[in-house]
């Protein structure tokens, strides 16, 4: 199972897809590869910092599973997870889970799921409690400045800068960064094995982020992105089909997301959870 904090190493890559939202028929970028990060991330601090000038302030993307090897589980492979975020404080996640479609969302100062009898039984089984470090009115806002982002590119560690690999990825001309944690960050994140592919594309569209560990892989591709200034109010709200929900306080958002990314495509009668600490 994923421990929390990698999570969020994951997590961190897979949002860099936020980025741009067309399919650009040109060459991949060829610049430097820390320009080419800072520029992959540039169009997500418009959706996570407070200080920013940018129209757009909300992204839907899907993302898809494509291969895991590991101690990942197989069914985790062909996932396909759909997630809404706007700034400041509302995010949703849909995923396949027990032979449905659990949703998590935050909606300011609230927090509901669905199935709800189901997501109470996840809980349970991961032992999940709430996280204290997010009190109520707190956005999800990054606590850096539009200047000091600048300098995250600097976090990672570039294998073979000076080298410009190109390769083609469902017909579409990437370039290929290959990279690490920056050592000091990987020591403090005790993640010294920390291995990320990014594939991106003319335009500075990510389309693939492949994470490797000692123990696992997992290669997620970027199946659609767009964005706007902000998403409908029914977005943020359960469905008038959804009887069964589950409502909860921003300290459990984590917590949730989490028992939903270790039980990615399970049906009733799996049980990874039993491994789960």
């Amino acid at each position: 199972m994923l421990s929390m904090p990698f999570y969020r190493l994951i997590a961190a890559f897979i949002f860099m897809a936020i980025c741009q939202p067309a399919f650009a028929q040109s060459p991949p970028p060829r610049e430097n590869p820390y320009d080419l990060i800072g520029k992959i991330f540039q169009p997500f601090w418009g959706v996570l910092l407070a200080e920013s000038n940018g129209a757009n302030r909300a992204a839907t993307l899907t993302l898809a599973m494509s291969e895991v090897s590991g101690r990942l589980p197989e069914s985790m492979k062909g996932a396909t997870l759909t997630a809404n975020v706007q700034f400041p404080d509302k995010v949703k996640v849909q995923a396949p889970v027990l032979g449905e479609t659990f949703t998590i969302c935050r909606n300011g100062n609230e927090v509901w799921a669905t199935p709800g009898s189901k997501v109470k039984f996840l809980i349970s089984q991961f032992q999940v409690v709430p996280q204290k470090t997010a009190p109520l009115n707190t956005p999800f806002l990054l606590p850096i400045t539009p200047q000091q982002a600048i300098f995250l590119p600097a976090l990672f560690a570039i294998s073979r800068p000076d080298v410009a690999e190109v390769q083609s990825l469902n017909g579409e001309d990437c370039r290929v960064l290959t990279t690490g944690l920056m050592p000091e960050l990987a020591r403090s994140t005790q993640a010294e094995d920390f291995q990320a592919r990014i594939w991106v594309a003319a335009g500075y569209h990510p389309r693939r982020v492949e994470v490797k560990r000692k123990d696992f892989s997992a290669t997620v591709d970027i199946r659609s992105l767009t964005y706007a200034p902000s998403l409908s109010s029914s977005t943020w709200q359960p469905s008038e089909t959804d009887t069964d929900v589950y409502r909860t306080t921003p300290e459990m958002l984590e917590g949730l997301i989490y028992i939903v990314m270790n039980s990615l495509k399970t049906n009733a009668t799996d049980t990874p959870w039993t491994a789960s600490k």
